[in-house]
């Protein structure tokens, strides 16, 4: 990963830090909080201003720290003739292929053009936004408070959408993020796993084309459990189930024959976020379902402030998701795929994504099945 990453160009990845180590002494040096105190204090507590500019090497009367709360305040990050403020949330994605095509006079009486006009983005849309495509969201709040201020470790985490890579070919557009998770450094890596929300758990094991009524109870993730997080030079496996295999053994087999490493192993379900030794802004990889690899990246690794959730009951929680364009079906482009076809003779497209509607009535008559295909439910990010 270094020869590949290519560290030394990328200025944003920190230096190797160990989370526990780092933030017990940088709390035990400078007094907290509880979380039963007044916070209405906080922002007037001279004693903790007086520890800061100490850390920081300067002692400064109270008329000069004022003065600089003031010149540092975020209400001077303002130039004149500054375009106005752009509700991020509110902001449309680009133009699409078909956004970009008119719809001839003569043809505009069509239904389905009809219908595909009301998804036409604006012209007058904001442009490219780095952020547009985030959800801000926030999970339901528990009100018990049983963390304290400056006691707890609060860690951000970046999972990337799976992508394809081909070795000694580079990718034209990087990966994007899918889900951003905060938890808390006590919690188990295996809290970080079950929050994340990947498709190819969802899919059904199993083909439904003869019987597309069948009931279907088990998904990939209720079947095959086993993964692992790479952090550094450790493969964390997932041995909750006993039938879990270790994903890492053909990696670390491979990488003795090819003279790297050594890596080593642990339990998913026994380490601690606090106990990782990582850098921040650096990928790492989960992986699961077999092959299907997720880049990781620890955005941010902080103490629990105020304005924090202080329940415990709140972590993990989604800080973020990613917008993501549905897959319509290929034969009306007007609903939802729900199924997916291979090897279907009647159709030109393998495989082919269909409605529940379009699927029903393009491949069955009466409930027989027309042709040779086999089918599988589709579900992507639009479906959880």
């Amino acid at each position: 990963m270094e020869s590949v990453y290519e560290r030394g160009r990328r200025s944003w990845i920190s230096e190797k830090i160990c989370l526990k180590d780092y933030f017990s002494a940088f709390s035990a040096a400078i007094p907290t909080l509880s979380s039963t105190e007044n916070t209405d204090s906080v922002e007037n507590d001279d004693t903790g201003n007086a520890s800061i500019w100490n850390l920081m090497d300067h002692t400064f009367t109270n008329e000069e720290i004022r003065i600089l709360s003031e010149t540092c305040s975020i209400d001077q990050l303002q130039v004149p003739d500054e375009p106005p403020l752009v509700d991020v949330k509110c902001v449309k994605a680009r133009p699409g292929l078909f956004d970009k095509c008119k719809i001839p006079a003569a043809a505009s009486n069509l239904e389905t053009l009809k219908c595909l006009s009301k998804r036409i983005v604006n012209d007058q849309t904001v442009g490219h936004l780095k952020y547009r495509s985030n959800i801000w969201i926030t999970d339901a709040v528990h009100q018990t408070q049983d963390l304290e201020i400056g006691k707890h470790l609060i860690v951000t985490v970046r999972v990337y959408h799976p992508f394809r890579h081909k070795v000694g070919v580079r990718i034209s557009n990087p990966p994007r993020c899918s889900q951003e998770v905060v938890l808390l450094g006590e919690q188990m890596l295996t809290r970080l796993r079950d929050k994340i929300v990947c498709p190819s758990d969802l899919a059904v094991s199993g083909e439904l084309s003869e019987n597309p009524d069948q009931k279907f109870t088990q998904r990939t993730m209720d079947i095959y459990k086993s993964g692992f997080i790479f952090i550094e030079d450790t493969f964390y496996n997932d041995h909750r189930d006993r039938a879990n295999l270790d994903y890492s053994r053909v990696i670390r087999d491979w990488a003795v024959t090819h003279g790297l490493g050594p890596f080593k192993t642990a339990f998913m379900e026994k380490t601690k976020f606090e106990d990782l030794t990582v850098r921040l802004g650096y990928p790492y990889v989960y992986q699961h379902q077999g092959n299907c690899e997720h880049l990781i990246v620890f955005s941010d690794v902080r103490l629990l402030h105020k304005s924090d959730s202080l329940s415990s009951h709140n972590y993990p929680s989604f800080r973020s998701i990613s917008s993501t364009n549905a897959q319509y079906c290929m034969i009306c482009n007007y609903f939802v795929a729900r199924w997916l076809t291979c090897e279907n003779e009647r159709v030109p497209y393998d495989p082919c994504f269909f409605c529940e509607h379009c699927f029903r009535s393009y491949n069955y008559i009466d409930g027989n099945k027309v042709g040779h295909f086999k089918a599988y439910p589709f579900f992507d990010r639009t479906a959880v």
